[in-house]
């Protein structure tokens, strides 16, 4: 690399690299402080360049405030405005200011005004914009994306504490074309639908500033091209509190200060009289005593009693986070008073919910203002913010009603995950047991265990979970021994390839301490793998502990391999990747997801670069968080498998339900167009389906539905509601159609139907008079006995359609 002389920097948390772009005036951080942010750092190391001769030497065109796109490039689609500025630099490459008068913008094909581009209609093309300033010329690539096919924000929902204008929030807004690239939109672009005397809303910096009005909430709706999103948005706060300190105070806490104190139990509380120290504290005396806090708030207050002052950011609470991580912020000063006072806390954007609190301390650094004196603690409160629920929006990744690609170049496969079970505690085995037998009716090709099919991995537990597997029909395939690339399993053999993944379980230990992954090693041998099937190339990951170079180094320059290798294999036209821990965790905490970011980063620029080079399908499977979702980054969708035993961690309705899921691949069709889709199949011990008793012909009814889930094989309560992304088995009378949209119902309409029932929308359309049935089925979980204990649940509804009153005719 030509490197003479290199300096070994601090590799800790206070490592912070910062660098100035050419042109730009300031410089940005440019790495990810492992605290989350920048620390106050006493020393560095600054390279820098000497003045220059302060006149435009070269002209450079970027993307204004808030206009990159994610990988730093200049993005837009159909119809829709991309703001641009020019920006100079001397002789020694110093910012040099230039005129926005000054500049003359064109481009080949598109209006630009003033810097702010058009683009032009035809969607997937790439076009250059020139800008001029005297005898200097820039030029910057635009690529013009497909149309809008969904919009996405930064926040999923804006949650404010107090109606005061320095409480005034930012939020990004991102489209998404069909094949998942995205790009910034500008609000210029932006249809706006919201309560005005709720919120106000400008446009800054290419983002939009939610400035917050009165304590009340509204949903502002964001349409573009057709397409909208909404942001639940609730200003000001319900205070909880969240434990009073009035239990056995003297089990619960012990001193943490720096000294000795004594502690007693007071009418009001914890009573702590301390001698003049520097810190005056509690923390719990086990994890078990910790204060669990509900919902997400914005702020903690403990309410006490002080007779000295404390600084205003000394006062200092200590919380868990829901990593297991414990953080500490400061807060609010005390006064010394008789009466009651509250030190304030407010948490920090990045927190991790749900949390902890584990602590507090009153603290004063200065030494002569420290005193003897007592606390009182009352009460430990909570501000949380009213929550607005939107539902998920759906993915046409997952079927709508169960239906999968169909063809001549068609291939299924199964997916199973997290049923954790132990030799010591082996009741969710019935699970593994029936579930592979019932995959197994569907014939597909071969099963992947995306890991976490136990919930241990010692020798005993790894040597119960081969028995479970085979003796349910896994022919469990050994690394190099996989089948022909084109062969098709027997369906009368009893038996089904599968492939293990080794999940985080299978690697932990006695008292559930994380080891590695020799046990399984040993008996599954290696945990990552590539292998063909049919035009697919399966790429199996090992992600136990939190990564893949931690898991296993070799596996990263395994993944490049498989991927370039594909890129000039004609006979691979798409590629699956597993790995138990997903890129990304649906939930809020993401606390279930690659650990290494730039690692899951790396990933993704991977993934994208392959489907981009190649225009083949590429798709990354993930399981763990144990909510059933999908997302698409830059073309590539990340689908997280649902829990298939154990309790998901997710709401029912946002896809922390137990099933498995059911896929086909399409080797003929290119990653432009639909190549995959999964069947997300829920196990059910009820169904309760709520139809009218009867509608109108011409009008719709909405119709809608739950399922009961077993626990295990057992009788459960979890109620799981029949919507995305649960893929719902929608079936009826045969006068019953079933379709989306209008060529549908035209079609029902033409064939005589007496409705027509939309999957994506659970909305019935009567066509003409007479009477319907409609059936929801879903898959049982009951002890495997023999074929009928994999009989499906079952119900149905009746429905009426009446003729139209005469005012509707």
């Amino acid at each position: 690399m030509g490197v003479e002389t290199a300096v070994n920097l601090d590799g800790g948390g206070s490592t912070t690299m910062v660098a100035r772009a050419l042109g730009e005036d300031s410089a940005t951080v440019r790495n990810v402080p492992s605290d989350g942010q920048e620390r106050n750092d006493p020393n560095g190391v600054g390279v820098f360049v000497t003045k220059g001769d302060g006149k435009l030497d070269q002209l450079l065109v970027n993307p204004a405030l808030g206009a990159a796109s994610a990988d730093g490039g200049v993005k837009v689609f159909p119809g829709l405005h991309r703001r641009l500025v020019a920006e100079g630099v001397d002789n020694h490459e110093t910012p040099v200011t230039v005129d926005p008068e000054s500049v003359l913008w064109t481009a080949d094909g598109a209006p630009v005004e003033g810097g702010t581009l058009t683009a032009p209609a035809k969607a997937h093309r790439t076009f250059t914009v020139d800008a001029h300033v005297r005898d200097k010329q820039a030029q910057e690539k635009v690529s013009v994306l497909g149309p809008v096919n969904s919009v996405e924000l930064s926040s999923q929902r804006l949650s404010i504490a107090d109606a005061t204008p320095a409480n005034a929030v930012t939020v990004s807004v991102t489209g998404r074309d069909a094949e998942g690239y995205t790009a910034p939109i500008d609000p210029q672009d932006l249809s706006l639908d919201y309560d005005h005397s709720v919120v106000d809303m400008k446009s800054v910096d290419g983002k939009l500033k939610i400035t917050p009005l009165t304590n009340a909430a509204t949903i502002l709706k964001v349409s573009v091209g057709g397409k909208s999103v909404q942001l639940p948005i609730t200003v000001g706060v319900q205070t909880k509190t969240v434990y009073d300190f009035d239990d056995d105070v003297l089990a619960r806490w012990r001193n943490n200060s720096t000294a000795a104190t004594t502690f007693s139990a007071d009418p009001d509380g914890l009573r702590i009289d301390f001698n003049a120290m520097r810190n005056v504290g509690i923390t719990v005396t086990s994890a078990a005593g910790r204060i669990q806090v509900p919902g997400q708030p914005l702020r903690l207050r403990v309410r006490l009693k002080s007779s000295i002052s404390m600084p205003n950011g000394l006062t200092y609470i200590n919380y868990v986070d829901a990593d297991g991580k414990s953080n500490g912020v400061y807060g609010s000063a005390l006064t010394a008073s008789d009466n009651w006072q509250n030190a304030s806390f407010t948490l920090p954007a990045n927190t991790k919910f749900p949390i902890a609190v584990s602590g507090f301390q009153g603290i004063n650094t200065s030494v002569a203002q420290q005193k003897a004196g007592t606390f009182v603690l009352d009460r430990v409160e909570a501000d949380v913010p009213t929550s607005i629920d939107l539902p998920a929006q759906p993915d046409p990744l997952v079927s709508d009603d169960g239906s999968l690609l169909q063809g001549h170049d068609t291939r299924k496969f199964a997916t199973l995950s997290d049923v954790q079970f132990t030799a010591d505690n082996p009741a969710l085995t019935q699970v593994a047991t029936a579930a592979i037998q019932r995959i197994r009716k569907t014939n597909p090709d071969l099963i992947v265990l995306n890991g976490d099919v136990t919930d241990r991995g010692l020798p005993q537990d790894l040597s119960l979970a081969r028995k479970v597997l085979t003796d349910a029909g896994c022919d469990l395939i050994p690394v190099g021994q996989e089948p022909a690339a084109n062969s098709t399993p027997d369906p009368k053999s009893g038996s089904v390839p599968c492939y293990y993944v080794a999940g985080n379980h299978e690697s932990y230990g006695l008292n559930n301490v994380q080891q590695d992954l020799t046990n399984f090693s040993k008996e599954f041998g290696q945990p990552y793998r590539t292998l063909d099937h049919k035009g697919t190339r399966f790429i199996l990951l090992a992600s136990s502990v939190g990564s893949l170079r931690g898991s296993a180094w070799d596996q990263l320059p395994m993944l490049q391999k498989a991927l370039a290798d594909a890129k000039n294999d004609d006979s691979v036209h798409n590629v699956m990747v597993f790995a138990h821990h997903p890129v990304d965790d649906p939930a809020e905490t993401k606390s279930s997801q690659l650990g290494d970011r730039d690692e899951a980063a790396l990933i993704e620029h991977m993934l994208t670069d392959f489907r981009d080079s190649t225009d083949k399908g590429a798709a990354m499977v993930g399981s763990h968080a144990q909510i059933a979702n999908v997302h698409r980054l830059e073309g590539v969708p990340y689908v997280v498998l649902p829990s298939s035993g154990k309790d998901p961690y997710g709401t029912p309705d946002r896809g922390g339900f137990t099933g498995w899921v059911d896929w086909s691949v399409d080797a003929d069709r290119s990653a432009n167009q639909q190549w995959l889709e999964a069947d997300v199949r829920a196990f059910a011990q009820s169904i309760t389906l709520n139809t009218p008793a009867s509608v109108e012909a011409g009008k719709t009814a909405q119709l809608s539905g739950s399922i009961v889930q077993p626990q295990g094989v057992g009788t459960g309560t979890r109620v799981v509601p029949l919507q995305y992304p649960m893929s719902v088995d929608w079936s009826g009378s045969s006068n019953l159609a079933i379709g989306s949209g209008k060529h549908a119902i035209d079609q029902a309409r033409d064939e005589g139907k007496v409705a027509i029932l939309d999957p994506q929308t659970r909305k019935l359309t009567a066509l003409r008079r007479g009477s319907v049935t409609v059936s929801v089925t879903n898959d049982s979980m009951r002890p495997y006995t023999n074929d009928s204990s994999l009989a499906p649940i079952t119900t149905s509804k009746t429905i009426q359609v009446v003729a139209a009153t005469s005012h509707n005719k």
